[in-house]
Formats: C-alpha cells, sequence, structure tokens
C-alpha cells in the first residue's frame, strides 16, 4: 500500500520543526535525509498530476503551522507537570491543543477531498470534533 499524501506532507511538517528545533547534528544529519524521502513520495504524487507544487506547499505551510503550535503547547503541559503553571492554565492548554489537532485534522481531510487519496478521520463523540468541522 502506498502512503496517502495528506500523511506525507503531515509527517515532512513534522520532520521539519523537529529540523529547526534539534540541537543534534547527527540526528538533523537524519532528518535531514528522511525529510528528503517524504519529499520525493510527495513528489511522485505531483509528477501524477495528483495534485499541484502551489496545493503541497499550501498544505505542508497549514500542517506545519498546527503542528508547530501544538508542539509548543506541549511544552507548556511539560512546564505545568513540573510545576510551572496552575491547573487551570494546563486545562486551558489542553483544549488549546484539542483546537491544534482539530485544525490539523481538517487540513488532513482537505487533502483527502482534495485528491481523493487517503481516508478522511472521522470523529465520533469526540470533543475536538466540532474543531474541524
Amino acid at each position: 500500500m502506498r502512503y496517502p499524501l495528506d500523511e506525507l506532507i503531515d509527517k515532512r511538517s513534522i520532520i521539519q520543526l523537529k529540523i529547526e528545533r534539534v540541537e543534534d547534528e547527527e540526528d538533523v544529519a537524519r532528518l535531514r535525509r528522511e525529510r528528503s524521502d517524504y519529499t520525493a513520495a510527495i513528489e511522485e504524487y505531483i509528477s501524477e498530476e495528483k495534485c499541484k507544487a502551489s496545493e503541497v506547499q499550501q498544505w505542508h505551510n497549514k500542517l506545519y503551522e498546527a503542528n508547530g503550535k501544538t508542539w509548543d503547547l506541549e511544552v507548556n503541559i511539560r512546564k505545568g507537570q513540573l510545576g510551572e503553571m496552575s491547573l487551570e492554565e494546563i486545562g486551558k492548554t489542553a483544549i488549546e491543543i484539542r483546537e491544534s489537532n482539530g485544525l490539523r485534522v481538517r487540513v488532513k481531510s482537505e487533502i483527502v477531498a482534495a485528491t481523493g487519496i487517503g481516508y478522511k478521520d472521522i470523529k465520533i463523540n469526540h470533543a475536538s470534533k466540532k474543531t474541524y468541522e
């Protein structure tokens, strides 16, 4: 089975964030190779005219932003575990994480709808459902 386009773009955006935030040069080199593999797989979809490069870039930017926000919010949660945040702040941050993930799910569903490739994420009785509808 071929890896769905929405997953490839999502993974590549996460790898890009890691490249920018990881300090170990060996890890960065490995991550760059991984990003290159994801990019090559994405380019196959473009060459097959399943999508346009400009669309991929827009989707990547949206997922990069959503994943970056989630990552930053999760850092705040970890701070709370160290006693640097009140329970109220932790709760608000958890809600923001849910909303950020809802945006991520919405973008991935947009990719699936636009290309017909992959599977739409279906949430049932889930708190983030309203966020991505």
